[in-house]
């Protein structure tokens, strides 16, 4: 592209952001009912153990330090009520709080029974979409390159012509960075290749990218044709990019494990000071609170129940270092079994169909008679295969399109099903690139000329 080339588009990044924040609200907005059922649940059982007047008798420390083992709380307190409606409800069962009514142990077997249940799902649905966040169609390396290629006015997808790839080591430079590595294997004369590209401006740098293409051509199989997919080039940036951004992307990956096992850190050792400081446990036993609390094995209880800060303390704590305890376990899961389920599916991917799959995919397609299928149907049959959907997705889908399609031809038009803001995006970048479509052929052949000769 010449350098008068036409700037890049800003509504795009406006219509792009629009979009991401209305996924992000209704994400939310389903975590936060979730939160909102567990909490309502908890609250209704503990109103419920106030309102019948339970009393229990439990041990506490007299001020002289003797024990006193049947000082009687009769009758409850709210915030024993709440805290023995969340150690029941999350299952944890400390223990030192014991109903004397009956109606209230009918009910505690309903609230254990069916209460567990909903609160399980709901912190399963919590964890769940909390992980699914960080899963993308797109990877960050791809939505980068997406959006470069929108600002130089290219189709990357299609695939990029030369030109658009060193104006695109000039804007962005780790991708001349990544190329150079690939190009000169050595770290040595890589690494001062590229300082020297560092250093220059911005004529300078492309010419030096023209140089480097040049290069790239000679001894790259990727870059032997006219023009190089947006797949190519995210290969080379991810597996040749420099040190720091291989290490933050790595972070990056894990980024819901690390945070929630920062959040999980801090918390048990704010639980494990609660212990230590109001009931004057020592650093083991103190910790041993925490985690025991947080896993719901709950097998050190507070002391001091008598207290209604230490109670309304411990329920709360439980409340949420639950959930957060469920959210770090299952990142950490997900991290373990992420390469084993890839390789189960690579190899679900490589099995040849039975006889049975083959017939399933006749009746899936209504084609059972033909010895033919389409890339799509052959997609449905290996989504199936691997579990990533089942036929009731599938046919919600298909009903889906027949509504749209009010022509009956098979086929929608983008503005069909295109968000408004993406489609006048859309709109604006073809006419964009058509108006600038014959000089980017002709640098291209001019690129493409310099590299012959």
């Amino acid at each position: 592209l010449a350098q008068d080339a036409p700037p890049p588009l800003r509504a795009s990044s406006r219509a792009r952001g629009v979009a991401m924040v209305n996924v992000r609200l209704r994400c939310e907005f389903s975590i936060f009912t979730a939160a909102l059922a567990v909490l309502c649940w908890l609250f209704v059982g503990a109103v419920f153990y106030w309102l019948i007047g339970n009393c229990s008798q439990v041990p506490r420390f007299l001020p002289d330090g003797q024990l006193d083992e049947n000082f009687e709380i009769c009758p409850w307190h709210f915030s024993h009520a709440l805290y023995f409606s969340v150690q029941t409800g999350l299952s944890i069962g400390f223990g030192l709080l014991s109903e004397s009514k009956t109606i209230s142990e009918v009910y505690s077997c309903f609230h254990i029974l069916a209460g567990s249940s909903f609160i399980g799902g709901a912190l399963s649905f919590f964890v769940t979409r909390a992980l699914a966040r960080q899963r993308h169609f797109l990877t960050r390396s791809e939505r980068r390159l997406a959006e470069a290629s929108l600002a130089l006015h290219a189709d990357g997808y299609k695939g990029f012509t030369l030109p658009q790839i060193r104006d695109l080591m000039v804007m962005h430079p780790q991708y001349a960075n990544a190329i150079i590595r690939k190009v000169h294997p050595v770290a040595a004369r890589s690494q001062e290749t590229i300082n020297k590209y560092r250093a220059l401006d911005y004529a300078d740098r492309r010419d030096m990218a023209t140089a480097i293409l040049k290069e790239a051509c000679e001894s790259l199989e990727e870059f032997n044709h006219d023009s190089i997919k947006m797949s190519d080039l995210v290969e080379i940036d991810e597996k040749y990019s420099g040190l720091w951004r291989r290490t933050k992307r790595f972070f990056r990956e894990r980024s819901n494990f690390l945070r929630s096992l920062g959040a999980l850190i801090g918390w048990i050792t704010m639980g494990a000071l609660f212990s230590h400081l109001a009931d004057e446990n020592g650093f083991i036993t103190s910790v041993y609170f925490a985690l025991s609390t947080l896993s719901t094995a709950g097998m050190v209880a507070t002391k001091t129940v008598e207290s209604d800060a230490h109670v309304l303390f411990v329920a709360f704590y439980a409340l949420i270092g639950v959930p957060l305890y469920c959210l770090t376990v299952g990142a950490f899961a997900n991290i373990l079994v992420d390469k084993y389920m890839a390789a189960q599916m690579r190899n679900t991917l490589n099995e040849r169909l039975t006889v049975a799959e083959v017939e399933f995919l006749g009746h899936l397609t209504g084609s059972s008679g033909e010895d033919e299928v389409s890339l799509a149907e052959y997609t449905e049959l290996q989504l199936l295969r691997l579990g990533l959907v089942d036929r009731e997705t599938l046919r919600q889908i298909q009903q889906q399109f027949e509504r749209m399609d009010m022509g009956g031809n098979k086929k929608l038009k983008k503005r069909d099903f295109l968000h408004p803001h993406h489609f006048r995006r859309s709109a604006t970048v073809n006419s964009l690139v058509d108006e600038d479509n014959g000089q980017a052929c002709g640098d291209a052949t001019i690129l493409v000329k310099e590299v012959n000769i």
